[in-house]
């Protein structure tokens, strides 16, 4: 029969406090969310165009990719956070480095380079007479090319320099021509001998070798080769595929899968973790961020695989009731909906 795992209070707060101790690397690209809200009761007809601009009023900012995932733990308060990436000497770098510096985050192992495009999704948000905000089309600035090797060089030193005596390394792989390359895969694989390593990867998690990987139920699927496409599979079966992808890997795997859980796989078994149950209007845009900053952050503070995934459920849980934005969870909001869910059973 299938295992359960259902935290503490105490427990929840024992892990909230053991994260002042845990030293976290992440290695992924830190973009730039750019959100830019036109107020279209000021716009006129243009007189060159038959079109009505778009006046912007006001324009947000956030980190997006990998560094929602720096984001997320730095307001887990750990105790040290080492951002390692790459990011361009353009006008969205610029802002990605200013963020970066106002906030107090360590940059030394952040990258420049001429020869890089910072990823940015700059989302149009058009506000009218009612309160309804409209979003046009993304306009999205991506890396195109292949690092060059010169970079990707100096990138492995950098990681490196910062795996050596870190707790955990967590891993945010999702940009197609990104900073993760097939050359620092391996030497992600090569570090995974020696510490803690959990990578979320959408494309490439059956590259990496000794990690703990987190797809979904159906990108794990796709990993063991099984096609669940036409399949109405159970928790059970979810958890046969989750055992599979640990024994080909020879090491623990998660499997994510939605508003039913997560599970943690590994030479003891297969263990869920329920997800907090959300009720009313919901936005899981960067809940998986949140849930791999808070798991690999407890996991590094000594928690066990299945407590930190439980305790990343939580934080999702905080996360997905923030509307319009890629929110954060710390320790304090973590608990208060560990209580709000779990105190009245």
């Amino acid at each position: 029969m299938l295992k359960e795992i259902k935290l503490s209070k105490q427990r929840v707060e024992e892990i909230n406090n053991s994260l002042k101790n845990v030293h976290v690397v992440t290695i992924g690209d830190i973009c730039l969310d750019y959100y830019a809200y036109a107020d279209m009761k000021i716009s006129e007809l243009s007189r060159e165009t038959p079109h009505h601009p778009l006046p912007i009023v006001k324009e947000i900012f956030a980190l997006g990719g990998g560094g929602n995932v720096v984001n997320n733990i730095n307001t887990l308060r750990v105790g040290k956070l080492t951002p390692v990436s790459i990011i361009g000497n353009d006008w969205r770098g610029f802002i990605v480095e200013k963020y970066l510096n106002d906030y107090g985050f360590d940059t030394s192992h952040i990258i420049k380079s001429n020869n890089f495009t910072t990823t940015c999704y700059l989302k149009p948000m058009r506000t009218g007479i009612s309160k309804v905000v409209y979003e046009d089309p993304r306009l999205d600035f991506e890396n195109r090319s292949t690092l060059n090797s010169e970079d990707e060089e100096r990138l492995i030193n950098q990681i490196d320099d910062a795996c050596r005596d870190c707790d955990v390394i967590a891993v945010s792989d999702q940009v197609r021509c990104g900073i993760v390359t097939a050359r620092v895969r391996e030497r992600i694989n090569y570090w995974a001998k020696y510490k803690k390593v959990i990578v979320d990867s959408r494309d490439h998690a059956s590259d990496y070798d000794g990690v703990i990987v987190k797809p979904n139920e159906v990108e794990a699927a796709i990993i063991i080769g099984k096609d669940i496409s036409n399949l109405n599979l159970t928790i059970d079966d979810y958890a046969q595929i989750g055992k599979q992808l640990h024994e080909k890997n020879k090491c623990p795997a998660i499997v994510t899968l939605g508003e039913l859980g997560a599970l943690w796989c590994d030479d003891d078994g297969e263990t869920l973790a329920p997800t907090i149950k959300a009720t009313g209007e919901i936005d899981i845009c960067g809940a998986g961020d949140t849930f791999l900053s808070a798991l690999a952050s407890a996991y590094g503070a000594g928690a066990s695989g299945a407590e930190a995934i439980a305790y990343g459920n939580i934080a999702s849980g905080v996360t997905i009731k923030k509307i319009g934005m890629t929110g954060t969870a710390s320790q304090e909001e973590i608990l208060n909906k560990f209580k709000e869910y779990y105190e009245h059973d």
